[in-house]
């Protein structure tokens, strides 16, 4: 039999759906306007009414004050990790999963765990600075790429480098993403949200060192306060390219709803996390901020460790039967 001259042509490619998940893309939206939300509140507390108060009066009290709205900028990113964390799960739930909400997911994630934690890093760290200068010489200068001290642009350009690492790693990911549970068990590089939320649980926790905030279950003394406000602007950089760099790394983390929570589990981990649970509503804050800071630290140390047990001597073969 000849063989026809031509292959067969391919198959048409699938039609574009019309129409999109309606609950998965609110829950989407939801983690933007949080994102969007966080911005607004970290620009009122440097550029508001709260603003003006630190130039007319210098007191702790009304200091606290001020760095109250960057706590509520800190806690809408929190509240937009909950959505993003719900969106996935209600779009598998629904068998809706699609690339427009892959899309809309990455969009909203440079929203709330890109930009937002940057502008609230660089707007904290200005007003941290003017605490320290003189009265006489008080100017509200936030880092920037053309500004006049070096410190603040390269304030500047460590948020910058955060919010490009964040645009990198949602790109891979929409690469190498698949919609199936499965692929889900680990990520490449730590994922967007827990860097952010590296960033707003530091912050949280440095408003939470006044006592006129009444976050911690100690009184923090003079000396130790006066001592971070001196370190803050300077550690908190640190933290957040710390964050950007390892969003980019090539360290394994596990995703810790689907390995941890999915599926049936043994009676014990159900009393752990129940454990957990209250330790997290008696103290937030606090335990927030461990909880955070040993996940954002297990992948490296996991690496860490293996590559020294790694480069051990093998041990010598026992000697042969006589």
């Amino acid at each position: 039999m000849i063989p026809p001259p031509f292959s067969p042509a391919p198959h048409p490619p699938h039609k574009y759906r019309r129409g999109v998940a309606i609950l998965p893309s609110l829950f989407t939206l939801g983690n933007c306007l949080c994102g969007f939300a966080a911005i607004h509140y970290a620009a009122l507390a440097t550029m508001g009414v709260s603003g003006a108060a630190l130039l007319a009066d210098e007191s702790d009290a009304d200091f606290a004050k001020v760095l109250y709205p960057f706590a509520i900028s800190g806690y809408y990113i929190f509240a937009a990790m909950l959505f993003d964390m719900f969106d996935g799960f209600v779009a598998r739930l629904t068998r809706s999963t699609s690339d427009f909400g892959a899309e809309l997911d990455s969009l909203a994630d440079m929203v709330s765990f890109g930009v937002a934690p940057a502008f609230l890093s660089i707007n904290l760290i200005s007003l941290l600075v003017l605490k320290k200068v003189p009265a006489s010489m008080k100017t509200l200068d936030i880092p920037g790429p053309f500004s006049d001290g070096a410190w603040a642009r390269l304030f500047w350009v460590v948020a910058a480098i955060y919010v490009s690492c964040t645009a990198l790693r949602l790109a891979r990911f929409n690469v190498i993403n698949k919609h199936d549970v499965s692929s889900h068990m680990n990520f490449r590089g730590m994922p967007s949200p827990a860097a952010a939320a590296v960033v707003a649980s530091t912050i949280i926790f440095f408003v939470g060192l006044y006592p006129t905030t009444h976050y911690l279950p100690f009184n923090v003394p003079k000396w130790l306060l006066e001592f971070c406000q001196s370190v803050f602007p300077y550690l908190l950089p640190v933290v957040l390219l710390s964050a950007a760099l390892l969003m980019v790394s090539r360290f394994a983390y596990s995703h810790l709803i689907n390995r941890f929570l999915r599926g049936r589990k043994k009676f014990r981990m159900v009393v752990f996390y129940m454990l957990l649970i209250m330790v997290l509503i008696a103290q937030p804050q606090l335990s927030a901020l461990i909880a955070i800071y040993i996940y954002a630290l297990s992948a490296p140390t996991v690496w860490l460790y293996r590559l020294v047990i790694g480069r051990q001597p093998a041990p010598s073969p026992p000697p042969p039967a006589s």
